[in-house]
């Protein structure tokens, strides 16, 4: 366990904490995870005793000025005060809750859920937060007495009073304050510091996906390597979902070894449950899998230790959805008067489903436009879309309120320290899609192929650089990556800048409707869900029938989620009955 603990009166300075880095000194005890971490801007070769010290002159408000990525838990005897803060990107984890006048806090929920005194009953809230969003997002956790940080923020005991904070805003930028020129240079240094930084030897690799991130990674890792850095990608055999292309082509281009691996169904049915159990929370992101294999592909190759290119797309505007909600914006800066008496009267009332093809378009569009964000983002949902009451049990569904999710992502998008849409995304992204998603998905899966994991993008050299590019810059039109790709032509390949955005996906929508052993597990897993009492069983039924008959991908990814929680409930009912 990486990181545990408790802190707070009646305990020794350092009790039960194990962790990477612990010092204590005149009452005062810092217990710190991650690294490497930043102080003042320079980096810092004890971060404990740097924390110390930087704390017992500016208390708390020391965290303004910390950077990198760490967990931290501080207990301040003298004061009585208790402390627990994340890193700006979540790039870490950390969790907590409350246990008499102290904190016991942890990297895995399912850890401080099983010390005595903490309420580890399952929320019916959580579940459901899982069904919608594929994972429980930050403040709130699957155990009813557990939290967890979102990313830039603290929590504070002091007096018997327990506040969360955020110590970190960032500060966005409105017009450009320095040449395009001067930003690339800046772009380029920080991304070598980034590599560098992660202290790379011969048992560091890549991922390499062929996308523009990984190939940027690896790439700095050429430059910076006295020998060619291996690679590891991975394949599928699906050619919708295949990206090896662009890998090998940045492998040639940089002169990596590279390493290859074709995902198979008997993959997902070998590793599914091992899946599951790596999580502390139910985690429901299906591109675990290749993850996983590809770590797991590196560690036979003697890599110990792996970048990654998380982070990229969230902050240089990668994200298809930030092209795609500019035009849907473009409707709400219409006159309402227009809107309202001639476009939607004149729209309204054509039949989404059985309406002529531009009109049904139309219609469509109005109708996502007119929802408001961030909860627009789901409206392409299975979850978000099925009615309710035909899903779910009418116990559970009377246990849970379907809004609270979304009004918990119009929270941290209204807390964006700007008004413009792009920037209100990217800081949504950090949190949902970075600290709650990618980052739990790659972190989680490199743990447990043994290898351990860093992300030089996530670097606070390359944010602080990402937060100086406008927004004009950044996103020129409806492109995606514009101040990225012309920063890096003469760097990455032309047919890597030119090429589509893709992802990391798994055709197991596909293999499902073919392959009998993934189908044998799966379906037995729905079976098996049908008796938890949180969803009808003729939804799983209707469910199964409309991915056989419909699109693989929009219904795979939902009866993904339905298996993958069935076996998290599985292991944890083991784990707690052994």
């Amino acid at each position: 366990m990486k990181f545990f603990g408790q802190v707070g009166p009646g305990l020794p300075p350092d009790a039960g904490i194990t962790t990477q880095y612990v010092h204590c000194a005149s009452g005062v005890t810092v217990a710190l995870s991650g690294g490497p971490v930043w102080l003042d801007g320079a980096e810092v070769a004890s971060p404990a005793e740097a924390v110390m010290t930087a704390y017992k002159a500016r208390g708390a408000e020391m965290l303004a000025s910390l950077s990198g990525r760490f967990a931290l838990a501080l207990w301040d005897q003298p004061a009585n005060r208790m402390l627990v803060a994340l890193d700006q990107m979540g790039i870490e984890r950390l969790t907590y809750a409350r246990l008499g006048d102290g904190l016991v806090f942890s990297s895995s929920a399912a850890a401080v859920a099983a010390v005595p005194g903490v309420d580890s009953t399952l929320r019916p809230q959580g579940l459901f937060d899982f069904l919608m969003l594929h994972m429980i997002p930050a403040p709130d956790t699957i155990y009813a007495g557990v939290s967890k940080l979102r990313p830039g923020t603290c929590a504070i005991l002091e007096n018997g009073r327990l506040r969360v904070e955020r110590y970190w805003v960032p500060r966005f930028p409105e017009t450009a304050h320095a040449p395009f020129a001067e930003l690339r240079d800046g772009l380029l240094d920080a991304l070598r510091e980034a590599v560098v930084a992660c202290r790379p030897d011969a048992t560091t690799g890549t991922f390499l996906s062929g996308g523009l991130d990984s190939s940027t990674v690896a790439g700095m890792l050429a430059r910076v390597s006295a020998q060619p850095p291996q690679t590891f990608s991975i394949g599928f055999g699906v050619d919708a979902f295949n990206e090896i292309e662009y890998a090998r082509i940045a492998s040639r281009h940089f002169g990596t070894k590279p390493h290859e691996y074709d995902v198979t169904p008997e993959d997902i049915v070998e590793a599914f449950m091992d899946i599951a159990a790596a999580y502390d929370e139910p985690f429901g992101n299906s591109s675990a899998v290749p993850t996983f294999l590809c770590a797991r592909l590196a560690a036979r190759h003697g890599i110990h230790h792996l970048l990654a290119g998380d982070g990229g797309d969230e902050l240089f505007g990668g994200n298809e959805r930030y092209a795609r909600q500019r035009i849907f914006e473009a409707y709400g800066r219409l006159p309402g008067g227009l809107r309202q008496n001639v476009i939607e009267p004149l729209f309204g009332g054509v039949d989404p489903e059985l309406g002529v093809l531009p009109l049904r378009k139309v219609r469509s569009y109005l109708d996502q436009a007119r929802i408001p964000m961030p909860e627009r983002l789901e409206s392409w949902n299975y979850m978000y879309r099925i009615d309710l009451g035909s899903m779910l049990e009418p116990d559970f569904r009377a246990a849970v309120d379907p809004r609270a999710p979304l009004r918990a992502m119009a929270e941290v998008y209204g807390a964006a320290p700007s008004k413009r849409l792009l920037h209100r995304m990217l800081f949504y992204d950090w949190h949902y899609t970075l600290s709650d998603n990618d980052l739990r998905k790659v972190g989680s899966m490199c743990e447990l192929a043994g290898v351990r994991v860093s992300y030089p993008m996530l670097d606070p050299r390359v944010i602080n650089l990402s937060l100086r590019v406008p927004p004009g810059m950044m996103q020129q039109g409806l492109a995606l990556r514009g101040f990225y790709k012309k920063a890096m032509r003469g760097f990455l390949p032309d047919a890597i800048l030119a090429k589509t955005k893709h992802g990391f996906g798994l055709p197991f929508g596909v293999w499902l409707k073919t392959h009998a052993g993934l189908g044998e597990l799966i379906y037995g897993l729905l079976t098996d869900f049908k008796s938890r009492r949180i969803v009808q069983p003729s939804f799983i039924d209707n469910l199964i029938k409309e991915h056989r008959a419909g699109h693989p991908g929009y219904y795979g990814y939902a009866i993904w989620d339905l298996a993958m929680l069935e076996a998290w409930l599985q292991v944890q009912s083991t784990r707690r009955s052994g």
